[in-house]
């Protein structure tokens, strides 16, 4: 069965370029959203599949060649331009070598061979092995029975080549537009029992279907018509653009990359026809629920064994996954743009295809660089993708930093309207608890003694970063009035209890506890803060600190408050202000701890924004999230295990030694965020970061162990 993908060129001209069609899409009629599958959603938060990837060579050199190379070592091995890549039974992997107008063959020794085709003669010719000639072969397909099926592109035929290396011809004659013809076939996909293959007819615009019955091979319509269009519908009222990669799911559906519309598509096996996800007429990658998010040309499809499909974009250089629990797309490797590198930060150039092996390890033809990718799925803290920079400032300290908007914020996301929302900045500490601890501190423990987060640390040598949010609250029960968190206890000693009276203020708020426990272990759990939530002592918490709402529990959104909602009584008002956040998450490594901290411009209770950032140069670009924007942010690529918000507004700051402005304070850390950005348009005198620190209670300090 076809579990891969390719790409589509225009010319033979040299090989980069040829990697690249150009083509003029004609633009497609935007749909209702009744023309698409629904996701399964809960109340608005979508949870992506968890697998990151670590990418790794694996065969080719990256020089466009036809060397074989040293046998066991398939990364000396010359390819030119591979496109299509797929594994037959016995985990040999096959490669379409388009321009070297062969088949190759790699073992799992590592031995690379030619199995089929005349190396570097393009040609038409039935044969065994080497003396059959392909033009431009460009995908392949692999049956249970090891039968190779490949899209011959510019010969305009499906052939078959035998476990024997017996090449015959299938389907197909010269390039045309009847009903048996092919122009420009791209890619095929064919049952295990390799009864039906599904080809992908590009300049027809079509998807077609080859029956065999008995031996005799017989072409008809599956979807789709030689006039280019994005239409839903049955059959042949379908329409497609320069449709470029098939695949089969596990149900018998046929996916589609319809590459000239932006999308990926889905035909039932009652042959409807239905927008699985992208935006038709949209060109651009944004990270999303099916019906928001976009791709630029996907060319390949694949799909694994658990559902998920994978996407090569050549548009963006990129791998995308549409998740199979509720259908959100998002990035799993590549850079956005042409690279050529590996590890967590890859880059690619073309990618074409994808295959997965019988361990799960997912393999990419990197077609304009010459050669195979291998990405093996590994369990980090953070899925890397565009947008992402990340620096080790001490030991077990790695410093994550974003920037960018590609991905959803459920607050302010526009389909189809580039650029979607405004950029977000947002800094994220990922602490290893194997080489360091946290401590809390406190502003005083007089009740009502407030002071900024660089002041609370000081010149504490030991402290190697810092993190606050709000934490500060007004009551005006009991007497003195207390404006700190409703829960805080440090050491072992409880500063500030949350036995309040319930009312419209924001006590009830609070929903989620921290603490560090005796032993160092740390954790987040639910708690109502009408009453103390449980007695410290007898559970063993040295340190504990509210805060709400609660975001995500056992792996699950929780924090699901619709954007839309009208403006409501406190809490609900604070949960959909756009402002700075700051959050705390346990992430899916064990004995991590995320701090998180978003920079923003924060809105009035009414919806609007305190300042539009005139006062700044240049104006204000960074927007800020509510509460469910910055659930859906930490589920998308931290896939945590908890998380709790922390408040925010103008009091979400974090602090680094070494880095970021200290004031000029000998020995203080440095602020590495915009923690207030309306206090210059407030009067304030000091735009800088460390002076929009605002007062707060206390603070999460990271010590060495």
């Amino acid at each position: 069965m076809k579990t891969i993908i390719i790409m589509i060129l225009l010319l033979a001209v040299s090989v980069m370029p040829a990697c690249k069609k150009t083509f003029v899409s004609n633009a497609p009629q935007q749909l209702s959203h009744s023309d698409r599958l629904p996701a399964q959603t809960l109340a608005g938060i979508v949870a992506a599949n968890d697998s990151a990837f670590n990418v790794t060579a694996y065969a080719g050199s990256g020089t466009a060649g036809t060397s074989d190379g040293t046998a066991g070592n398939p990364q000396t091995a010359q390819f030119n331009a591979p496109e299509g890549i797929a594994f037959d039974s016995h985990g040999n992997l096959f490669v379409a070598d388009r321009n070297n107008a062969v088949i190759r063959k790699i073992t799992p020794a590592g031995v690379v061979s030619v199995f089929a085709g005349t190396p570097g003669t393009a040609g038409y010719a039935n044969g065994t092995g080497t003396a059959a000639k392909f033009d431009y072969p460009i995908r392949l397909a692999i049956d249970g029975a090891d039968n190779i099926y490949v899209a011959d592109r510019n010969n305009a035929r499906i052939r078959k080549i035998t476990p024997s290396a017996v090449v015959t011809t299938i389907a197909g004659s010269t390039a045309g537009s009847g009903a048996t013809q092919f122009n420009w076939p791209l890619d095929v996909a064919v049952t295990g029992d390799g009864t039906k293959i599904y080809v992908a007819d590009a300049h027809n615009n079509r998807i077609q279907q080859i029956t065999c019955s008995n031996g005799t091979y017989t072409t008809s319509l599956l979807a789709g018509q030689t006039t280019a269009g994005f239409a839903g519908g049955n059959g042949a009222a379908a329409k497609f653009n320069n449709p470029s990669g098939v695949a089969i799911d596990r149900n018998g559906n046929v996916i589609v990359a319809d590459r000239g519309n932006n999308c990926i598509r889905k035909i039932t096996t009652a042959k409807n026809v239905y927008r699985l996800a992208g935006i038709a007429g949209t060109y651009y990658d944004v990270d999303a629920p099916n019906g928001e998010a976009t791709f630029g040309e996907p060319f390949g499809v694949t799909v694994a064994n658990d559902g998920c499909i994978y996407v090569t974009d050549i548009g963006y250089h990129n791998i995308r996954r549409i998740s199979n629990q509720d259908l959100f797309v998002s990035t799993v490797a590549g850079s956005g743009s042409i690279g050529n590198a590996i590890g967590n930060y890859s880059g690619f150039n073309l990618p074409t295809s994808i295959a997965i092996d019988h361990s799960g390890n997912f393999y990419v033809a990197d077609c304009a660089n010459h050669n195979i990718r291998k990405m093996v799925p590994e369990t980090r803290v953070l899925q890397i993708t565009h947008g992402w920079s990340q620096t080790t400032p001490y030991p077990g300290i790695t410093w994550y930093k974003y920037h960018g908007n590609r991905f959803w914020l459920p607050s302010a996301f526009t389909a189809g309207s580039a650029p979607y929302n405004k950029k977000q900045n947002v800094n994220v500490l990922d602490i290893d608890l194997s080489v360091n601890h946290l401590d809390f501190r406190e502003s005083d423990i007089t009740l009502g003694a407030r002071h900024k987060l660089t002041d609370i640390v000081g010149a504490d040598l030991s402290v190697l970063a810092a993190s606050t949010g709000t934490f500060a609250t007004y009551e005006t029960e009991p007497t003195p009035p207390r404006s700190h968190a409703s829960y805080l206890r440090v050491n072992g000693t409880t500063l500030w209890n949350s036995d309040l009276p319930s009312s419209d203020k924001y006590w009830p708020y609070h929903s989620g506890m921290f603490y560090v426990a005796s032993d160092g272990s740390v954790g987040i759990e639910r708690c109502d803060l009408a009453q103390v939530p449980f007695n410290p002592a007898t559970v063993n918490r040295k340190d504990m600190m509210s805060g709400a709402p609660l975001l995500i529990e056992n792996s699950v959104p929780v924090e699901i408050t619709d954007p839309g909602t009208p403006w409501q009584p406190t809490p609900q008002k604070l949960r959909i202000i756009i402002a700075a956040r700051t959050a705390i998450a346990l992430p899916v490594v064990n004995n991590h701890v995320l701090l998180i901290c978003v920079d923003g411009i924060e809105r009035k209770e009414d919806g609007t924004i305190l300042n539009d950032g005139s006062c700044y140069t240049p104006p204000l670009s960074y927007y800020g999230m509510t509460t469910a924007d910055l659930t859906q942010f930490i589920q998308q690529f931290f896939h945590a295990r908890a998380a709790l918000n922390f408040d925010g507004g103008g009091t979400s700051a974090m602090a680094m030694r070494g880095y970021g402005d200290n004031g000029s304070h000998s020995g203080y850390l440095g602020i590495i965020n915009y923690p207030d950005y309306d206090s210059p348009c407030s009067g304030l005198t000091d735009n800088t970061a460390y002076g929009q620190q605002r007062t707060v209670g206390e603070a999460i300090a990271v010590v060495a162990n």
